[in-house]
């Protein structure tokens, strides 16, 4: 299994600021798509940046394998177990434990966790550079349900539905109307 970091690529200095950030920002926007991500995270565990990066290449109409997928999950997965989510847990510790009191330092904590998340994103975007760009030729639409349902029955162990509906379906509208 290959595990990197931020500095173990050797494609040279990250992108921290591309095309799979802004679209992860637009998409995720709205409180629907955030909260049917966030109930995946919990629900399986899974990794809602690999999930917006399967969104992002359907919206690119880019059918990704699941050894795709695996390969993207191995990239990331050292720095979202020993930087992410350690920080998230910090965040959501912060709120439980001491509620509104420490509020300042929460928001500092949050802000530093979506820096990392944006290392994360600057990995895989790398790693993109890397996948094979076969276009689906399908509708967009069918194709980005396609990628993230794939990404959701590799979480879950499970066959991905053999329907285009999207398990996701405020994801895959919201991945839908941006422009490719």
């Amino acid at each position: 299994m290959v595990e990197q970091g931020p500095r173990d690529s050797d494609r040279g200095e990250l992108q921290y600021d591309n095309e799979f950030w802004r679209f992860s920002l637009a998409v995720y926007e709205p409180s629907e798509v955030a909260n049917e991500c966030l109930a995946l995270q919990e629900a399986l565990g899974l990794d809602v940046n690999i999930l917006l990066f399967c969104a992002w290449h359907g919206n690119r109409s880019i059918a990704l394998s699941r050894s795709d997928i695996e390969a993207a999950s191995r990239i990331v997965a050292r720095w979202h177990d020993s930087v992410v989510r350690p920080l998230r847990s910090v965040r959501r510790q912060i709120k439980t434990d001491y509620g509104d009191e420490f509020a300042n330092l929460r928001a500092r904590v949050k802000e530093i966790e979506l820096e990392a998340e944006q290392i994360e994103q600057a990995m895989l975007f790398a790693f993109a550079k890397d996948i094979q760009r076969s276009r689906a030729g399908t509708d967009q639409r069918d194709v980005i349900a396609r990628n993230v349902n794939e990404y959701i029955a590799m979480m879950s162990r499970d066959v991905p539905p053999k329907s285009s509906q999207p398990t996701v379906p405020f994801l895959v509208r919201a991945a839908q109307r941006l422009k490719s």
